[in-house]
């Protein structure tokens, strides 16, 4: 196959992606800007929806820049090769499950939803380590960090929802503000740690 078929059968991948994770962010905002007066069409900020709903922006960030990079490298670059379909069709499933995780957590905003947005940001993250340490071990060693980073998030997601699994009925803005800060450290660490993968010279 030509070079130009590979890289437009990749481009198609990713725009799939993108608009899935697109309609997600649109959700997500919808669910932030809530119709109170359905009569009036008065729009009224759910404040207390905040937290979530940056602690998904912070997820979708990383998330596709990683996937742009990933499909970039592999299939765009010299190291493409005849059997490069199956592992196509394997980045394809799992990026399509991820992006449907993100809509899950779009419809996730509700602080009496908090139990469900943080077990869902902890299965998004354990399919991405579930990939990435196939992909580690079968194709590049160069998403090593995404994995390690992930793993680390995904262990502290537990404990903190195994603290607080007796108030899951709660709607504490503090529960919250701490799952977001830990959405935000893993960002951070997620660009500092692969900052030469995402940024290459």
């Amino acid at each position: 196959m030509s070079e130009d078929a590979i890289e437009c059968t990749v481009k198609s991948l990713q725009w799939i992606y993108a608009v899935v994770l697109a309609l997600s962010i649109g959700e997500a905002f919808k669910e932030f800007m809530s119709n109170a007066d359905h009569r009036n069409g008065k729009y009224v900020i759910q404040w207390d929806r905040l937290p979530p709903l940056l602690s998904l922006l912070l997820l979708v960030l990383p998330f596709y820049h990683g996937m742009a990079r990933w499909l970039y490298d592999m299939y765009c670059t010299d190291q493409v090769h005849g059997a490069y379909g199956h592992w196509l069709l394997v980045d394809c499933v799992t990026f399509t499950v991820e992006a449907g995780l993100f809509f899950v957590l779009a419809r996730s905003l509700d602080r009496s939803l908090w139990w469900r947005f943080n077990c869902t940001v902890a299965v998004l993250l354990a399919v991405d380590i579930v990939w990435g340490a196939f992909m580690w071990g079968c194709r590049s060693s160069s998403i090593d960090s995404w994995v390690i980073v992930n793993v680390c998030t995904v262990a502290i997601l537990m404990a903190a929802l195994f603290v607080f699994r007796k108030r899951k009925g709660e709607t504490s803005l503090s529960i919250l503000s701490l799952f977001l800060v830990v959405i935000l450290v893993r960002t951070i660490l997620d660009y500092w740690t692969g900052w030469d993968y995402y940024f290459p010279k």
